[in-house]
């Protein structure tokens, strides 16, 4: 097997693999990026893809960025791994192993001083895998989906536009502000959050809401919208889903209930990125805007990632919210800790 750095031309077999690669365990979905692979991972400022090949065909593949973050309140250089896929034909035959191994080495040579990855707390075999690779589990948080599903009423104060170049200041101040304290958070300046917006693809300065209230800047909220990044297909769905227990697993007040998931559907979902508030309440109004966007845009789902009994769960009161688990998994790469400090979990690192 060999190990090597994906090129442009990869493109369209990258995508044949991982169309092979369902997930899920109720609703079973396939995961394409497409049209180009690669746009995921342009996410981040620095970041690697790498194939696995046997007798000159890709069987597998793995991701990593790297960025620049807060471990005890220290900045330091962390990788973040993402986006493992085998072949269901080369399983149980230690490619993602081969390919963690190989990304941990270019971590290495990088300086960096921590790993973590995400799992959904119903995917055992990564699991295992990565715990025999010498990573540790250090926090359970949610992915909260928010069901698209019906128009929301605005409050009738504050002001709410477009971020421009002139408001980014006033932003990184806010973010930095929200997140002081949390582990994982890069610390951001107008040049960073200047460079995601332009680098990102499907994603500009239209992206990003601000709300003022008598000429502050008191909360913010981006989208990212990944029906441009990646086609999402329901091909099975659970008998269970379609249950009673798939209504009460959403919290809600009021509204029409959402449609259970249909086998051939094409999910269309925004990611929120980035997130700051002076206050819960603030960002509420801007949660209900970006929701009515995502409507009339026809996105049927909005995600992002927090922490359990977060503050940031409570602007979403009122709404279809289903939550589910993420396993945030940690590997020292240096002699340095993590303790329990609160911890940023970005909706870009899904």
């Amino acid at each position: 097997m060999k190990i090597r750095e994906a090129i442009p031309k990869d493109n369209h077999e990258l995508q044949e693999v991982q169309a092979k690669c369902l997930q899920g365990k109720e609703v079973i979905v396939s995961i394409v990026n497409r049209p180009d692979f690669f746009a995921r991972a342009r996410a981040y400022e620095a970041y690697k893809v790498y194939v696995a090949c046997e007798d000159g065909q890709i069987v597998g593949s793995g991701a990593v960025g790297l960025r620049e973050s807060l471990v005890n309140g220290k900045k330091k250089r962390v990788g973040y791994e993402f986006q493992y896929f085998t072949s269901p034909d080369h399983r149980r035959k230690g490619v993602g192993r081969t390919l963690h191994r190989k990304i941990e080495d270019y971590l290495t040579r990088h300086g960096v001083a921590l790993s973590y990855l995400l799992i959904m707390e119903d995917n055992v075999a990564p699991k295992y895998l990565f715990e025999s690779e010498g990573f540790r589990l250090h926090r359970t948080a949610l992915m909260p989906i928010i069901m698209v599903n019906r128009a929301l009423n605005l409050p009738s104060t504050g002001n709410i536009r477009k971020i421009t170049a002139d408001d980014l200041d006033a932003v990184v101040g806010l973010l930095n502000e929200t997140w002081e304290g949390h582990d994982l958070y890069e610390p951001k300046s107008v040049e960073t959050l200047a460079g995601f917006i332009d680098r990102t693809p499907a994603y500009d300065f239209g992206n990003v809401f601000i709300l003022e209230d008598q000429g502050k800047i008191v909360a913010c909220l981006g989208f990212w919208d990944w029906s441009q990044i990646a086609r999402i297909t329901i091909e099975a769905v659970n008998v269970s889903v379609l249950s009673k227990e798939f209504v009460e697993g959403f919290n809600h007040d009021e509204g029409p209930l959402p449609e259970p998931p249909k086998p051939g559907t094409t999910l269309k979902q925004w990611c929120l990125t980035p997130i700051g508030f002076q206050d819960p309440e603030c960002l509420k109004p801007l949660i209900r805007y970006v929701n009515n966007l995502a409507m009339n845009r026809g996105i049927g789902q909005i995600f992002f990632l927090s922490e359990r009994e977060h503050a940031l769960l409570q602007t979403t009161e009122g709404l279809f919210r289903r939550d589910v688990g993420i396993h945030l998994y940690v590997k020292i790469l240096q002699e340095i800790s993590i303790g329990e400090r609160p911890i940023f979990l970005d909706g870009i690192d899904l």
